[in-house]
């Protein structure tokens, strides 16, 4: 992966705890404020960005991986809306870091670091959404110095507010490409974000190109086949969403639902039981997902996926029964924290993992 030489990197490793524990604070306190599409967390965003935590997620601060999931789990703890922003943000950018032509954005990179800027994945269509059409989503056609797209991209989160997408797209040929993509560009056009019981101020929504021309210069990945999954740095060192950054992100929210808990635990011993033994699950499957940070060959990837996935619904729904009817009212935050469990049902969830969710709930044994 290309380093860039900015002679500003500021980093976190010093004194890390305490100034992760401020922000995470802050952004904690700001949370309850990003609950529709009318309330994108750009304040959040930018502090994350003044803590370098933009910069050590994206591997410029030399943390290690166990750091940036232990990072990813103190965020989604105190805000889920803009942690998972954080991890598109990310894979946009760590594929550029990774690509060809890195070097020639030096000040994009910067920018993205650094959070003065923010960027997004359009790239779902390659892998799962709208895979089974005869037409490819977005379609890349050559043209003299660069490509002409068109299509529309499903889902891009931030699509209103982000300044560059990476954008994957398919030639007549079969081929795929990942270009990054001005969200400005003319022609592009972007919803505001879609109405959804979760999330909603993630602002992820539809980005239509009509002969959006991009210039070679902004290719980072291709031509190839199946681009995603072609064995080079730009797919492998971004972490899929299937693995274990959701997983972080489902512990983190789980970790939120439990400190409720433990803490009305206190005026209520009949919770104590209870509270210990969910906590007590959380740190088994926290050091799982450590270990498999440092040795991921050794664990069950997909299995490792379903027990976050699992605890996070149980957690939550925990937390729901011990705030009784207070849980129900919208600014409790046991509410957003049950609705925003429903997510990790849907986003980038492997087949297998749904499968057997669905099989638990029907109960029936996993296939």
């Amino acid at each position: 992966m290309w380093i860039p030489m900015l002679g500003m990197i500021a980093d976190m490793n010093q004194n890390t705890a305490p100034k992760l524990d401020v922000l995470a604070k802050q952004l904690a306190e700001l949370a309850p404020r990003w609950h529709s599409v009318k309330n994108w967390p750009g304040l959040s965003l930018s502090a994350c960005g003044e803590f370098g935590i933009l910069r050590g997620l994206a591997g410029l601060s030399s943390w290690p991986a166990r750091q940036q999931l232990e990072t990813l789990i103190t965020l989604a703890k105190a805000d889920l809306v803009t942690t998972f922003i954080i991890t598109q943000h990310l894979g946009a950018l760590k594929r550029l870091l990774a690509s060809p032509i890195a070097s020639d954005h030096e000040a994009i990179i910067e920018q993205l670091s650094s959070g003065k800027r923010i960027a997004s994945v359009g790239i779902s269509h390659l892998t799962t959404s709208r895979r089974h059409l005869a037409t490819p989503a977005v379609t890349a056609e050559p043209i003299e110095g660069g490509y002409r797209l068109n299509g529309s991209i499903p889902w891009v989160t931030g699509a209103k507010h982000v300044d560059w997408i990476v954008v994957g797209a398919s030639l007549s040929d079969g081929a795929q490409i990942l270009a990054l993509v001005d969200a400005i560009a003319p022609n592009l056009h972007s919803g505001p974000g879609a109405a959804m019981i979760a999330m909603e101020a993630s602002c992820t929504d539809a980005v239509r190109l009509d002969s959006v021309e991009i210039k070679s210069a902004f290719v980072i990945a291709g031509p190839t086949d199946e681009v995603l999954s072609a064995k080079s740095d730009a797919t492998k060192k971004t972490g899929g969403a299937g693995g274990l950054q959701t997983s972080a992100l489902a512990l983190g929210l789980s970790l939120a639902a439990l400190e409720y808990m433990t803490a009305e635990s206190t005026k209520r011993p009949s919770l104590t039981t209870i509270t210990d033994s969910l906590n007590a699950e959380h740190e088994i499957l926290l050091e799982q997902l450590l270990d498999a940070c440092e040795s991921p060959a050794d664990v069950n990837l997909t299995e490792l996926r379903h027990q976050a996935n699992r605890l996070v619904q149980r957690t939550t729904a925990a937390a729901m029964t011990t705030a009784k009817g207070a849980g129900l009212m919208k600014e409790h935050p046991v509410a957003r924290f049950c609705q925003q469990a429903f997510f990790f049902l849907v986003w980038s969830c492997p087949q297998p993992v749904a499968d057997a969710h669905l099989c638990e709930m029907a109960g029936l044994e996993a296939p």
